[in-house]
């Protein structure tokens, strides 16, 4: 008899030792790496003395009287929570000819938000934009003062959708 439950609790053992085990999250960068379709670009002004601001959409791809511009932004792995993120725009002729155009964003901290399963994007502890879920937002806000010496803030914002 007490064979049958030494059996049976190692069985039950075994079994509760199996289904305890998880799979490790893979690491922040590895979740949001990729290419993400820019789909968006918004420019706004923002006057401090004003009470709202100029703000101007774009949708992408623009398609032109000869011509098509695209962009993307690429999303590459630097450590486990360090992405950089380069920004890559292309003009493609009618007539075959590409151009195209790039800018690097070197050394973006993923901080996770909690409760979901997005990151901040931190560029020297200062949020610079969201990921996750295949969609990001990067956002670039800089104060200023025009010739007549009004202070204003002047947001680029881009978003898309990562490509699959």
């Amino acid at each position: 008899m007490k064979k049958y439950v030494y059996a049976s609790l190692f069985f039950a053992v075994a079994l509760l030792a199996g289904c305890s085990k998880t799979e490790p999250e893979p690491e922040p960068a590895e979740q949001v790496i990729g290419t993400y379709n820019v789909d968006k670009i918004t420019e706004s002004i923002k006057y401090a003395s004003a009470a709202s601001e100029i703000s101007e959409t774009i949708s992408l791809p623009i398609k032109g009287n000869g011509y098509e511009l695209t962009a993307v932004l690429d999303v590459a792995k630097k450590a486990s929570n360090i992405v950089t993120i380069a920004f890559v725009q292309t003009v493609k002729y009618t007539n075959g000819q590409t151009e195209k155009d790039s800018d690097a964003f070197d050394s973006i901290e993923l901080k996770k938000v909690e409760g979901t399963s997005e990151y901040e994007m931190l560029d020297t502890g200062v949020k610079i934009g969201t990921i996750g879920n295949n969609t990001i937002t990067f956002e670039n806000v800089s104060n200023d003062k025009d010739s007549l010496g009004r202070a204003y803030t002047y947001t680029f914002r881009m978003t898309g959708k990562k490509s699959i």
